[in-house]
């Protein structure tokens, strides 16, 4: 099974050691590789899936809307996002999915069951995914740009707010999607009156611990990195490739590890 994450830049990237570890342990033959492609060599590449010399791809930064191009079809995931992260083929057709939004709602069930209020702090193609994935409409979204959150709100159905207007004692879940934080040093908003055992996640995992995280904890709150996203979505284009649902656990540990090193 030849598998791979198309990207520019992309040496960075975990997926692969977190990938090869889950082939390993399903007994499965195969490899998956870091490909650092130019836009002109986007058309060869998936040429090059249909003709069978790849099973599937992950897309990164900045090609998760350019590929759509050179897809067959789109699930409904990835039409909601405007986005694909995922690549696989059925019956010889190549599918674009998005596994991000599903990927960080399933790796937050074990602390939220999401009846409450949930907080989306952003308002670009992550938390779009993110929304779309939710399985509640009682979300409100806060973004610097009032007119991109307005816009993302409208679109779903749901409402936001101004940082200004916010108050984040109402909110028993509170998602960060933007790359405030990535500096180790910044933080995208006030956690004054933040209530104990409200979940905050922040979805950056480079640092494992934002800045954002660490005031969280400080005030009693269950703190989820950004590791429970890429895990997460990661296990589900996974499984689309494979069938086999692997072991998140054993992903985390392993991902966690490499981030501490």
């Amino acid at each position: 099974m030849n598998l791979a994450v198309i990207g520019h830049p992309i040496a960075h990237s975990l997926s692969p050691q977190l990938h090869e570890q889950w082939l390993r342990a399903s007994g499965l033959f195969g490899r998956y590789e870091a490909i650092d492609a130019t836009p002109d060599q986007l058309p060869a590449l998936f040429a090059a899936m249909r003709e069978g010399d790849w099973d599937g791809f992950n897309v990164t930064i900045p090609y998760k809307e350019v590929v759509v191009r050179y897809l067959d079809d789109l699930d409904e995931a990835a039409k909601h996002a405007g986005a694909v992260n995922t690549v696989y083929k059925r019956d010889g057709r190549l599918i674009g999915t998005n596994t991000d939004g599903a990927g960080l709602v399933q790796a937050l069930m074990p602390y939220t069951d999401f009846t409450g209020r949930v907080l989306i702090v952003g308002a670009g193609g992550a938390a779009r995914g993110i929304v779309q994935a939710l399985p509640t409409r009682d979300v409100t979204i806060v973004n610097r740009t009032v007119e991109r959150a307005k816009a993302l709100a409208d679109t779903f159905g749901v409402v936001y707010t101004t940082f200004d207007e916010m108050d984040v004692s109402r909110y028993d879940v509170i998602i960060q999607t933007t790359s405030v934080g990535m500096d180790e040093r910044s933080t995208p908003l006030s956690l004054e009156g933040l209530r104990q055992n409200t979940v905050v996640c922040d979805i950056i995992y480079r640092p494992l611990v934002t800045p954002m995280l660490q005031e969280a904890k400080r005030r009693g709150a269950k703190v989820v990195t950004g590791v429970a996203m890429f895990v997460g979505q990661g296990a589900l284009s996974f499984e689309k490739w494979t069938g086999v649902k692997p072991d998140e656990t054993v992903g985390k540990k392993l991902i966690e590890g490499l981030l501490e090193e």
